[in-house]
């Protein structure tokens, strides 16, 4: 009984310091979302959401909307609007992001950031989150809307990257 518990903490103490060492210094993974809706004139609208996957201290982020084809190639404005959320128990996170765009603390653990983009095909946002230590997991939820010609305005379409 005692060789087996014995082998039992070396195993365990090996799978620890394994995933210690995979943590710290593989690359993050990511955590992703993205969809695409045809809108009138053949045009395709895209949303995506990413975060990293793992992180030690802080994930970075990118939010995008893109209206893709040239029936017309640039939208007369188009906004791309990112909630970012450290989730848990008593949580908070602070949010790094783009000078360009407006960041927006809805409560201590979300935040929202904003960009609009005038005559583009694109508004993008990026930056880095610093969630608290009791910090789970963090989240990632991107959202477009835009104006593409006087006769088409796409209301806003999102999507959700979460934990995993």
């Amino acid at each position: 009984m005692r060789k087996s518990l014995r082998i039992t903490r070396a195993a365990v103490s090996a799978a620890v310091a394994a995933a210690a060492v995979m943590l710290v210094t593989s690359p993050a993974g990511a955590t992703s979302a993205s969809s695409q809706w045809r809108i009138p004139g053949g045009d395709l609208w895209e949303v995506n959401a990413w975060h990293c996957a793992t992180y030690w201290d802080t994930c970075d982020w990118t939010a995008s909307v893109k209206l893709l084809g040239n029936n017309p190639a640039n939208a007369i404005w188009i906004n791309n609007r990112t909630e970012l959320e450290a989730h848990g128990v008593g949580v908070s996170i602070e949010i790094s992001k783009e000078p360009k765009a407006t960041l927006t603390m809805v409560s201590e653990s979300l935040g929202q950031v904003t960009w609009t983009n005038n005559n583009a095909w694109i508004a993008d946002n990026s930056g880095t989150m610093d969630p608290s230590g009791a910090t789970v997991y963090v989240s990632t939820r991107s959202c477009g809307s835009g104006q593409v010609t006087p006769d088409i305005f796409v209301s806003e379409k999102c999507v959700y990257a979460g934990a995993f």
